[in-house]
């Protein structure tokens, strides 16, 4: 099966039998979660942390160093992931609260209603739109993002340079 591209400019698109509409505006309950989801987008750990995490604990177990410390990173790290069998991505919440059907109450926050038009999107759609649509609406996510690509890559560049010189 071929999934299928939406052109979020056209307003609405077709889903599973359904219709969604893209609003350009949000109900005060709405407003405060995408807040809440900006951040949690934004600061959402990638596995490049996730290792350096991971990293720092081997370490600290190695040379004895503060194993309080070591015992709360781990914590965090598992707890981290557990979550994410739990709940929904960000980014694609943060979709759900701009995206509606015609028959729903848009001045609430429903889990529920933006768990299932989730799972609607997913078995049709492809993610690529909803990640861009995401990253516009999470302010000042995009500068960021292009910034730590920009950093990443000349870690890479620099790395490869110095393992050719080491040949």
């Amino acid at each position: 099966m071929e999934l299928k591209t939406v052109d979020f400019s056209k307003k609405e698109f077709e889903c599973g039998g359904r219709k969604f509409y893209v609003q350009d505006s949000l109900s005060f309950n709405r407003y405060r979660e995408l807040q809440r989801l900006s951040i949690e987008f934004g600061f959402s750990r990638t596995f490049r942390d996730l290792f350096k995490d991971i990293q720092k604990v081997y370490g600290q177990m190695q040379t004895a160093q503060n194993y309080a410390d070591a015992a709360v990173t781990l914590y965090n790290i598992i707890a981290g992931v557990a979550m994410l069998e739990e709940k929904n991505d960000p980014a694609l919440t943060l979709c759900a609260l701009f995206i509606n059907e015609a028959d729903e109450d848009i001045t609430v926050y429903n889990e529920i209603k933006i768990k299932e038009k989730i799972d609607c999107w997913a078995k049709e759609l492809d993610v690529t739109p909803f990640f861009h649509l995401a990253c516009n609406l999470a302010d000042g996510w995009m500068p960021a993002y292009k910034l730590t690509i920009s950093s990443i890559l000349k870690e890479d560049k620099g790395r490869k340079e110095t393992s050719i010189k080491n040949s």
